[in-house]
């Protein structure tokens, strides 16, 4: 593949996953990522680790934002792949192993954030400490 193809590659798979991740910027505009710290609202553990606490934020940010939006980009990769393989092996097996990887991590990352949910429910955690 020559240069020009890598750079228009490399700036096709950047914009798609900017335009994903614009919601992003609206809601953490409007909500904010850190909401106490003030003179009238001191930080508290429960703002750190808390449903509603920073920590809780950046899980969201990642499961719900970056992981779904970076899954679509390489699904979307993988299958250009294979579309323009042309029965080409390397290609295909390109191809398959993108979107074998990318269904892989989605899987895994919304499986380990099950995973802790589940534990901390069966270990009797407070509620106000197990993700949503």
């Amino acid at each position: 593949m020559n240069v020009a193809k890598k750079i228009f590659a490399a700036s096709l798979v950047f914009s798609i996953l900017a335009i994903s991740l614009v919601p992003l910027s609206w809601v953490m505009a409007a909500t904010g990522l850190v909401t106490c710290g003030t003179k009238d609202k001191p930080c508290t553990l429960d703002d750190l680790i808390g449903t509603s606490g920073i920590i809780q934020k950046i899980v969201d940010l990642i499961l719900k934002q970056i992981v779904p939006a970076l899954a679509t980009v390489l699904l979307i990769i993988g299958g250009l792949i294979l579309l323009t393989s042309a029965g080409s092996p390397e290609r295909v097996s390109l191809g398959k192993r993108i979107l074998f990887s990318a269904i892989i991590g989605l899987v895994l990352s919304l499986g380990a954030w099950a995973i802790i949910k589940f534990i901390l429910q069966a270990i009797g955690a407070k509620q106000r400490y197990i993700p949503q």
